[in-house]
């Protein structure tokens, strides 16, 4: 059963009702804080429901993984209910750790006194094509705990505020929002202080103004996004936050560069073979600029290439700033004429 992070509250208070934990979960995704908080919450029911002992394993591709198979075959009727919680310490099991996970699949859930938390940081497609994955899958929840997405960040923010009895007006709710982005951790952190100075009331913007730090994270991601929106605020904010970040030029510019290289194949053709992944950004850019537009921005990228490796280029001296020119004319780009 596949479920998103936000569903598992509902899911665990009608476990918790039945008196009894599905024997079997797999958290998944790339958000640290989504993924943390899921770990707490079955850890929390867990100890509710009188799963009293803890056993935490961490394997890598190249571990030994009989004590995940000793942990359940060892059970019996006089033991404590025991959650097992089993983290990976590489992108994959191995061969051996493959064959024990699609045993272990079979057999956890037929003890009913074990609980098993299974932690993995993301999986991509390849990874859930495996066998072990899908048996695990098949066996127990699957907990998606994705990254937060920008049009999403808002409404998750004001979901936080309701569970501590606080709301905010909208500029303040924007303000909080372009402080905050892409860093999950420290906007929990943010408004546990605004919970602690501004109990059960609507906040405003100078309130927010006055507690709230800056401490967005900026990627290139983010960048591309914006571009393609059109967002040329954004954009600008967001190579401002990449410099002050210390982002690696060299990965930027072959980022941005795959990304016109992309854009620039759906301006000539909009069924080019494009990775899904970048299809809608790309496409979005693709559909209010020309060839010949793209193309030169990919000529200034490699410019600005030379210039982060040290070399002369003409009329150019700081990659940074030359970066933020290129970028804000993209997200300017118009209608094609």
């Amino acid at each position: 059963m596949n479920i998103k992070s936000e569903e598992l509250g509902r899911i665990l208070d009608r476990e918790r009702a039945q008196g009894q934990l599905s024997p079997l979960w797999i958290i998944v995704g790339e958000e640290p804080l989504l993924a943390m908080e899921a770990g707490d919450a079955l850890r929390f029911t867990a100890k509710e429901l009188g799963y009293s002992e803890r056993v935490v394993l961490a394997m890598s591709s190249v571990s030994d993984w009989s004590p995940l198979l000793d942990a359940v075959s060892s059970v019996s009727l006089f033991d404590d209910k025991k959650i097992i919680e089993l983290r990976f310490l590489s992108s994959g099991p191995g061969v051996k750790g493959a064959k024990v996970l699609a045993q272990f699949a079979e057999l956890v859930p037929q003890i009913d006194s074990t609980v098993t938390v299974i932690h993995l940081t993301q999986t991509d497609y390849s990874t859930q094509k495996t066998t072990w994955f899908k048996n695990l899958a098949a066996s127990g929840h699957v907990i998606s705990c994705q990254p937060v997405s920008r049009a999403q960040y808002p409404a998750w923010i004001k979901e936080r505020l309701r569970k501590q009895g606080q709301s905010m007006q909208e500029q303040a709710l924007n303000f909080f929002a372009e402080q905050t982005e892409g860093n999950l951790m420290a906007a929990k952190q943010e408004l546990m202080k605004l919970d602690l100075l501004y109990p059960g009331k609507e906040l405003t913007l100078r309130e927010v103004e006055d507690c709230v730090m800056n401490v967005s994270r900026y990627s290139i991601e983010d960048l591309l996004e914006a571009i393609a929106q059109a967002d040329v605020a954004r954009t600008t904010r967001t190579v401002n936050g990449m410099q002050s970040e210390d982002e690696p030029m060299p990965f930027v510019l072959m980022r941005m560069s795959n990304f016109l290289r992309d854009t620039l194949a759906l301006t000539v053709d909009r069924q080019a073979p494009v990775m899904p992944s970048v299809r809608a950004l790309a496409g979005q850019l693709a559909r209010r600029s020309t060839p010949a537009k793209i193309a030169n921005m990919l000529a200034r990228c490699a410019d600005l290439d030379r210039l982060a490796k040290g070399l002369t280029v003409e009329n150019k001296d700081d990659v940074w700033s030359e970066l933020k020119t290129l970028c804000v004319f993209l997200a300017h780009a118009t209608n094609r004429k």
